[in-house]
């Protein structure tokens, strides 16, 4: 494509991963929106009984209660700091230091103390030795690494014999037909922001970002990307808009990730030696159809009263078979 080789040549972008791109710059991952970790839960909203959902899912998906877990990835802490009252001991692993922080901090908010989380430069061996953990959680992570088919091998190796691995996995079919090619406006201050775009091939399982930031206002690049200065319009990003938008031009990056498709993820992990692997639904996908089966008033006002509810049926929920790449989880058996 003509305007990718234009910020090639002429912008020099810092080749990435997707730490540096995206997860150090972040003051908050998941921007404050999780419940328990950011917010009070809230029973009237959908996406706080997603995250009860969730939580059931990876206790019951890994067999996590009273075991030692593996959290690869958790961002702001998720689902570390909501799975570490149940289980014996959590151990998150991130690529990025202000993650490691960001965990930490919230950890120490919490009053948790069987969590731990410690820095691992992306694509580099895990600093365990074989066998290490009785289960595995990877939510939408190992697509962020460099190789996700070390990192896989890695999951493996540390995971003792009969131990699962939980993954969720960001889906590419979710952005076709219009998505594949999209921008968004970051703002860092009230004087700079950075225009990203994205790149995604959906068949050869790939995803390439462009980032380039500008020294100006949000609102004024948003004027010369939007055709109704509301939303923007990838039409809009044009090589002569771009020239003319040079010398605002302070620094440009880019990273391309693979990201397997839920196929690709199965056969891998066959291949790596796991003896089981399904693709099953999801805690979160069933929390969310309960939710929406009860009206505003017959619906359970508080957490107590929906996990007593969502427990049993999430535990049988998460064992089900699911079409490959409706509902991204897989469980893999060592």
């Amino acid at each position: 494509m003509k305007l990718f080789n234009w910020i090639e040549q002429e912008l020099k972008p810092k080749v990435c991963n997707s730490e540096e791109f995206f997860y150090d710059e972040m003051e908050s991952q998941s921007d404050y929106c999780l419940p328990i970790i950011y917010q009070p839960f809230d029973a009237s909203k959908k996406a706080h009984w997603r995250d009860r959902g969730s939580l059931f899912d990876y206790l019951f998906s890994t067999n996590g209660e009273d075991r030692k877990l593996l959290d690869f990835g958790p961002g702001d802490g998720w689902p570390s700091l909501i799975v570490a009252p149940f289980v014996r001991e959590v151990i998150g692993i991130e690529g990025s230091h202000r993650r490691i922080n960001v965990c930490r901090e919230n950890a120490k908010h919490l009053g948790i103390s069987n969590a731990r989380f410690i820095y691992v430069e992306p694509g580099k061996s895990l600093p365990f030795p074989d066998n290490t953990f009785d289960e595995v959680m990877a939510a939408s992570s190992v697509e962020q690494t460099p190789d996700p088919g070390f990192t896989l091998k890695e999951l493996f190796r540390v995971l003792r014999p009969g131990g699962k691995l939980r993954i969720n996995y960001e889906a590419l079919n979710m952005y076709r037909n219009g998505k594949e090619q999209e921008i968004a406006l970051d703002e860092k201050n009230k004087e700079t922001c950075r225009l990203i775009i994205y790149d995604r091939n959906i068949e050869k399982e790939y995803a390439r970002m462009y980032s380039i930031m500008f020294k100006k206002p949000c609102n004024e690049i948003m004027n010369y990307f939007s055709r109704d200065g509301n939303s923007l319009s990838l039409d809009m990003l044009t090589i002569p808009l771009l020239e003319k938008l040079k010398s605002a031009i302070t620094e440009a990056r880019f990273c391309s990730l693979t990201h397997p498709s839920g196929r690709t993820f199965l056969l891998w992990l066959k291949d790596i030696g796991f003896r089981k692997v399904i693709s099953t639904h999801s805690g979160a996908w069933f929390a969310g159809q309960l939710f929406d089966q009860f009206s505003e008033e017959n619906r359970p006002k508080d957490m107590d009263t929906i996990d007593k509810l969502l427990k049993p049926l999430v535990k049988i929920v998460v064992q089900m078979k699911a079409p490959i790449g409706d509902d991204p989880m897989i469980t893999a058996v060592k």
